[in-house]
């Protein structure tokens, strides 16, 4: 796992993540070193993948999201969401196993599919729908 340990902002390190995981995927037709990224900032974890079960290729994936209490519910994740499919060097874009059942409902209420059978609480997210979504510009 590739890990930031720098602090800089999420934008800076997601910047940097993605031009490693393209260089390595250009090299060698496959990502293994660079396949996830742990990143920290201000009160924010993130693990992200290029990579995900059920789905074909190089996808954009949220893994984890650890936002501190004074962050909830303020529209950081919507604006993250946002963000992600601003940068999105790839066609397809998910997020993984998720267990809070307030952002479950959130996806499946605005229209997100799973995975798969297999993968029910992970789901492909859909860029077109996140890109009508209103939410302040992302800033982390």
């Amino acid at each position: 796992m590739f890990q930031l340990n720098d602090k800089s902002s999420i934008q800076s390190q997601m910047t940097k993540w993605l031009k490693l995981v393209q260089a390595e995927y250009s090299e060698n037709n496959t990502v293994r070193n660079n396949d996830h990224c742990e990143m920290r900032a201000d009160g924010i974890t993130l693990l992200m993948r290029c990579q995900t079960n059920d789905v074909e290729g190089l996808c954009l994936v949220i893994a984890t999201v650890y936002l501190d209490e004074r962050l909830q519910s303020q529209g950081w994740f919507k604006s993250f969401l946002k963000y992600c499919v601003a940068i999105n060097p790839w066609e397809k874009f998910a997020i993984e196993d998720v267990d809070n059942l307030r952002l479950r409902k959130y996806c499946i209420d605005i229209g997100f599919k799973p995975v798969s059978n297999f993968f029910a609480t992970s789901f492909i997210i859909d860029q077109d729908i996140v890109s009508k979504i209103e939410a302040n510009p992302f800033s982390s």
